[in-house]
């Protein structure tokens, strides 16, 4: 196997059975491996710090996760920051390179992804969650032999997920590319280094490959767990110019109280001018009763 593992796990692991005999036994030794089922369910946030590789270069970066389905990524590239984000109804980016500095929506297809992805595990609960569940086998991953155990969401996105026969851990999660150059062909995200975080294991070491070809690694330096940010935080940011029409359109509570007043002082008018000719027509009417009489 190619990434380490405590001794605490390696504890662990070595007291569940080695040989699995239904999909459902498969993910009940991985929760129970890497920390017991509650504890995962009580999981709200992720905090990821550490560096992403892309093209032989390296920058410093974080990820943001946390429940529902919140999600932010910021990588610091030569100073200027690239940012992805969720915040449950918008997907949205800044990409510093193409588009300038300002916040963008996500082209739909782009935002799918993002859009898809729920905190909790997806196999937590999975048919309460509408998903199906199926183990296709063996593969070997690596080297390793793995049980390939596939996902059906209910939406119907499938993901493929090779948990290691041993150790009943995710070593690859293989996906379908929905969007870019390399739409219709499958990512292969490779998972390593297991280190345990507050009673939690988490894969250290991240590699997305397509055909083969190594496309970003990511290195873990430092996870925190349930320091939730504030919703604010995801949220897509507007423009000024969008803020100031926003403030257009809404009128003010003074503007508003202020045509109340001048919509009462119209009415006192008319009122006013009613009563202006009412009284004035009794008035013509008192004269003609006069000439009437010394008639």
């Amino acid at each position: 196997m190619k990434f380490r593992i405590t001794t605490l796990l390696c504890c662990l692991f070595f007291a569940t059975s080695l040989q699995a005999q239904s999909v459902d036994d498969i993910l009940k030794n991985y929760f129970e491996n890497t920390g017991g089922l509650d504890k995962w369910k009580s999981l709200k946030s992720t905090k990821m710090s550490g560096v992403m590789g892309q093209g032989g270069m390296e920058f410093p970066g974080t990820i943001y996760a946390q429940a529902p389905n919140l999600q932010k990524v910021d990588v610091d590239i030569n100073g200027k920051n690239f940012v992805q984000a969720y915040d449950g109804k918008t997907a949205w980016m800044i990409n510093p390179f193409m588009g300038g500095e300002n916040a963008q929506k996500m082209p739909d297809e782009m935002a799918e992804d993002m859009v898809d992805q729920q905190f909790e595990d997806d196999f937590i609960n999975y048919k309460e969650k509408g998903h199906t569940v199926e183990l296709e086998g063996k593969e070997e991953v690596e080297g390793a032999e793995t049980f390939k155990v596939k996902l059906t969401k209910k939406n119907g996105n499938i993901e493929y997920y090779f948990f290691e026969t041993e150790y009943f851990v995710p070593i690859m999660v293989r996906t379908p590319i929905k969007s870019g150059p390399g739409k219709g062909q499958m990512s292969e995200t490779y998972l390593s280094d297991y280190q345990e975080v507050d009673g939690l294991m988490f894969p250290f070491f991240m590699e997305t490959k397509m055909a083969g070809e190594s496309m970003q690694k990511i290195t873990i330096k430092e996870i925190v767990l349930n320091k939730e940010q504030e919703v604010d935080f995801f949220a897509f940011p507007q423009a000024e110019g969008e803020q100031a029409e926003d403030k257009e359109a809404a009128p003010k509570a003074s503007d508003m109280k202020s045509d109340k007043m001048e919509v009462k002082e119209d009415a006192k008018e008319a009122k006013d001018m009613k009563d202006e000719k009412i009284e004035e027509e009794s008035k013509k009417k008192k004269k003609k009763k006069r000439k009437k009489k010394k008639g």
